[in-house]
């Protein structure tokens, strides 16, 4: 019996840039064979050594490839190398991103708003039953389908933490990740199909906690800054962030330089604009509650059904999400369009 031949680069057509991120750059492109269209993430090979980012490639295709049986998260079809690059091989989604939206709307209204948070929650507690904490989540990793629904994409910061707990009382050392077999070697004579390895847990001491901190600085949780360790309760920090984002336009801790934003986030400096924008008192309790200092506090502490049950979504029926209609449908001129991106 012979074995089906690896996927390469040469198997799609390149048609355009999707987005360019810090490492790497996303296209649009489409498989000879069936004409069917994806987004490829380009990551070159020499860039994620220089910014010893291989760890944080690895763990984005172990975990995209356990996540295909959610619609919440987007899917990874393929993930091969060649001689100076590696690609992950995604579903396009041709909606755009939440950023986008946000750039082009200025601020959600609470319906609409609320129900992609829903969303978002559904992903989270699917993220929650797999032990994996997103850690970058913010509204430009939130892509909206074809039918409006959002998925969670870009787990290049993400981590698997099924080896057990956080104690945030000890003054824990940051977590990071390293893998054995995949990709153990990125010379430049490996093309061909990549095979997944196993976490394994490498403690290093941690130097400064500001600077070590994961991910965008006005969605990072509080705990992340202060290097007291973290679980499931960074991303449930970062949902309330983006609640603020969507209902008021701007996150909540914004300021000129990352040091300031962090200084907002700590002291937890929050304008709520009480004179000039008009929010529920629910979504005020719902942002409130997830914008906790103190993460055993925090409105999800008790797992994802505590986020559910909360009044914001007192109205929201969890079983037809998916069949509801959204506010936003995206209307492209055709397939290859990407108008809806920045």
């Amino acid at each position: 019996m012979t074995r089906p031949t690896p996927p390469t680069i040469k198997d799609f057509v390149i048609i355009k840039a999707i987005s360019k991120g810090a490492y790497g750059s996303v296209f649009l492109a489409k498989k000879r064979v069936t004409g069917d269209y994806y987004a490829i993430k380009f990551l070159k090979k020499s860039d994620m050594i220089a910014k010893n980012q291989v760890t944080n490639v690895k763990a984005e295709r172990m975990i995209l490839m356990t996540q295909t049986d959610s619609p919440f998260v987007t899917k990874l079809y393929y993930t091969f190398q060649s001689k100076d690059y590696l690609y992950l091989v995604l579903e396009y989604l041709n909606g755009g991103d939440c950023s986008a939206l946000l750039k082009a709307l200025g601020s959600l209204p609470e319906d609409w708003g609320r129900n992609y948070l829903a969303e978002v929650t559904l992903g989270l507690a699917y993220l929650n039953t797999k032990n994996i904490i997103h850690r970058d989540l913010k509204p430009d990793n939130l892509l909206i389908d074809q039918n409006g629904h959002l998925k969670l994409t870009d787990f290049g910061l993400s981590q698997n933490i099924s080896l057990g707990p956080v104690d945030y009382n000890t003054d824990e050392k940051s977590g990071k990740w390293r893998t054995g077999g995949f990709f153990s070697n990125l010379g430049p004579s490996t093309p061909g199909i990549v095979t997944p390895g196993f976490f394994e847990r490498q403690e290093n001491e941690r130097s400064d906690a500001r600077k070590t901190a994961i991910g965008t600085p006005d969605y990072i949780a509080p705990e992340s800054i202060l290097g007291t360790g973290e679980d499931t309760m960074v991303d449930w920090w970062a949902l309330g962030v983006i609640c603020y984002e969507f209902l008021y336009g701007i996150p909540p801790f914004h300021a000129e330089t990352p040091d300031k934003v962090f200084e907002n986030i700590l002291s937890r400096r929050i304008d709520w604009h009480e004179d000039s924008v008009d929010i529920s008192p629910e979504a005020r309790d719902f942002m409130e509650r997830l914008m906790t200092l103190d993460p055993r506090k925090r409105l999800g502490a008790n797992g994802p059904e505590e986020v559910k049950q909360h009044p914001f979504f007192k109205d929201l029926n969890w079983d037809t999400l998916l069949k509801e209609s959204p506010s936003f449908i995206p209307n492209p001129e055709n397939v290859e369009d990407t108008n809806y991106f920045d």
